[in-house]
């Protein structure tokens, strides 16, 4: 006991307590080393000496050790409980983590799952397997095969509004020009960031206007009501004329000539990339050989470094398809005028809205235009058989044919010429009319117009093109 302890020393050993720290001071620290921390000692012996001999300071001492100990003890189960609550919330967000991440890798495998049967489907339906009878043991099998789904990244508004009069190739008339307006759902603001800096690309897109594709279709149909897997591209010959070719009896295939009847009615040109208007979704082309309305596949830029082979070779037939001269292109008064009559917006006292020019940036250009197009004798080879040139030199028509260009109706005739030592073409080309484009169909208008069967004569020059 504390308060008895002083009393209890005096009487056992019959000293002072308050003399105990020199006693203890001169046995613990012997020889100099007890003179060095005498100083150091000195006030805190008096002082534990003072308050343990005080008698009247020995209750103070109980209740402040008690207080100590007890904050002591709560502060050290606060700390644990702390360190607890710690160790909960560290393990709670771990396993929330380990949870949302299972759910996303779950989420992402079901998505890839589904993606994959839907192509699956895809390629299925597109593969063009047909249903029907089959042996003697019921409905026979069907053997699917792999197949794509291809979207138009956007159409083609053309100056070639019909199939006759479109160039064989691009690049032939290089002032014809086509809008490619492109889907919203493609972001065209995005897609098309930097085209503008090349100044070619190939375009990829569909013969959407093959004849061929309708009679596929019937032979199929009625094949598969009396057997059972049709096989592809039937009603489609792979051994054709090719186009503009000089010997009419030289038939090569499909993959050999640059016919638009393919297995797979998918085009490729070259053009000249005028302009890029991203904001609006539009790419300018020049020099394209598409017909209006033409869906677009792909635009890849035209790398000259990788993709130009000056020593590349082609079939004889080829080079003097391209060696065929240009015909001489005029104008008559009547013509020149109702062309300027119609961009200034009136013919004659009849006074109209003007046609629009655009793309096409002044009337000379759009005069270029046609022009070029009419110098490479747009006639189909139904036409030209049916009307050869008689040779000579005559201010009459031999052939009189029209062309749908732009908003522009034109009807024009061939005129012989004498081919002189110089060379050239054997026929010149005469413009006689220029009117505005009806708003019909220009099949529709042409079949109406003209019963002779000039429309079916396109159509079967398309057919062996």
């Amino acid at each position: 006991d504390l308060q008895t302890s002083g009393a209890e020393w005096r009487r056992r050993g019959g000293r002072d307590l308050r003399r105990a720290p020199s006693t203890w001071r001169s046995r613990s620290v012997p020889g100099t080393s007890a003179q060095r921390s005498r100083s150091a000692w000195s006030g805190t012996d008096a002082a534990v000496a003072m308050a343990i001999g005080s008698a009247s300071s020995l209750p103070l001492i109980v209740p402040l050790l008690a207080s100590l100990s007890a904050a002591l003890a709560l502060a050290l189960v606060l700390a644990r409980r702390e360190q607890r609550s710690a160790r909960l919330e560290a393990e709670e967000q771990r396993v929330a983590a380990e949870r949302q991440a299972k759910l996303r890798d779950e989420e992402r495998k079901g998505r890839i799952r589904a993606e994959r049967q839907l192509r699956e489907a895809s390629q299925a339906s597109a593969s063009g397997v047909g249903g029907g009878a089959g042996g003697e043991g019921g409905e026979e099998a069907e053997i699917a095969k792999p197949g794509f789904v291809f979207h138009p990244i956007g159409h083609f508004a053309s100056c070639y509004r019909n199939r006759c009069g479109t160039p064989r190739q691009g690049g032939i008339v290089p002032e014809s020009l086509a809008v490619l307006q492109c889907d919203r759902d493609l972001n065209p603001k995005a897609a098309l960031e930097g085209l503008s800096s090349y100044s070619h690309c190939w375009v990829l897109y569909i013969f959407h206007q093959n004849t061929n594709l309708q009679r596929e279709g019937r032979t199929v149909a009625k094949r598969r009501q009396t057997k059972g897997r049709v096989p592809l591209w039937q009603g489609l010959c792979m051994k054709v004329a090719p186009p503009r070719c000089p010997d009419r009896d030289l038939r090569v295939g499909v993959l050999a000539c640059r016919t638009p009847h393919r297995p797979n009615p998918v085009g490729l040109s070259l053009a000249r990339i005028v302009r890029v208007d991203a904001a609006a979704g539009e790419v300018v082309l020049a020099g394209l050989d598409v017909v209006d309305g033409t869906p677009c596949l792909d635009l890849k830029p035209y790398l000259p470094s990788f993709e130009c082979i000056p020593d590349a070779s082609v079939p004889s037939w080829v080079q003097a398809s391209f060696e065929e001269p240009l015909m001489k292109v005029e104008w008559t008064p009547e013509a020149s005028a109702q062309l300027s009559a119609l961009l200034r917006g009136g013919v004659g006292e009849q006074q109209q809205a003007p046609l629009p020019l655009r793309p096409f940036s002044s009337e000379a250009e759009l005069r270029r235009a046609v022009e070029g197009t009419l110098a490479l004798d747009i006639r189909s080879p139904l036409q030209r058989e049916r009307h050869p040139n008689p040779g000579g030199s005559a201010h009459q028509s031999f052939f009189v044919g029209d062309l749908w260009f732009h908003e522009l109706h034109v009807t024009y005739g061939l005129l012989p010429r004498v081919v002189d030592a110089a060379g050239g073409a054997p026929a010149a080309v005469r413009i006689d009319r220029v009117e505005p484009r009806p708003t019909a169909p220009p099949a529709a208008a042409r079949a109406a117009a003209e019963p002779d069967g000039s429309a079916e004569e396109e159509g079967a020059s398309v057919a062996e093109g």
